[in-house]
């Protein structure tokens, strides 16, 4: 079908439009033609922005993760501002759960990468040794998308009275946890950047003993 010359709707409205079929519908129910029966318009006009439905996951995804960036300015520590964006990561997630399956494909899909390249200059800029970047970066958000997807309770065990009788221990756990998810969150993020940082200078530190030993 022939594309319109003239768009007949803007690019950010499609996706607000998309994002909102994702979670009114669910992702199996966005495609070009749901989107032009939202937008009201011919679907065909959507391909003046979007080649196939995958360009739309990605632009809808990158408008719900809007709020992950690199920092602009140069006030803030990465130790600061990179478990900031997986919290941030992880709140999206949660507002919109059914993008988690999307962000498991993120860096086939290409989304954000900008950003991620921004993030890993950013690092290299603050001293933070290259062979931490990808391990805390790929950590950072798998801890991100795996508490998001507990959060939204997909992840979480059955609930209903058979289920409390079943497992009477569990739900006497559960409701006396001494933190919540957030904090968990929180809790884990610091400790992975610890974890991380520890076990490369460790790794590295053993590499140069060996070559010394070699020498």
């Amino acid at each position: 079908m022939a594309r319109p010359k003239v768009p007949l709707i803007s690019r950010r409205k499609a996706l607000e439009a998309a994002l909102e079929i994702v979670d009114t519908e669910g992702l199996d129910a966005l495609s070009i033609r749901r989107l032009g029966e939202a937008l009201k318009v011919n679907g065909a006009s959507l391909y003046h922005h979007f080649r196939n439905k995958d360009e739309i996951l990605v632009g809808v995804t990158q408008l719900a993760l809007a709020d992950v960036a690199t920092p602009r300015t140069e006030n803030e520590n990465w130790r600061i501002w990179l478990p900031l964006n997986a919290y941030r990561t992880r709140q999206a997630l949660i507002s919109h759960p059914e993008l988690i399956p999307v962000m498991l494909r993120r860096a086939p899909l290409g989304i954000g990468l900008a950003e991620v390249e921004a993030s890993v200059q950013r690092l290299q800029s603050e001293g933070v040794p290259l062979p931490m970047i990808s391990p805390l970066m790929e950590s950072l958000e798998l801890l991100a998308i795996t508490s998001a997807l507990q959060e939204s309770g997909r992840a979480g065990p059955m609930e209903g009275e058979d289920s409390e009788i079943a497992t009477p221990s569990l739900h006497a756990a559960i409701e006396a946890r001494g933190m919540s998810s957030e904090e968990l969150f929180q809790v884990m993020a610091s400790s992975m950047i610890s974890i991380i940082e520890s076990t490369i200078q460790l790794k590295e530190t053993r590499l140069a003993a060996e070559r010394l030993s070699k020498a």
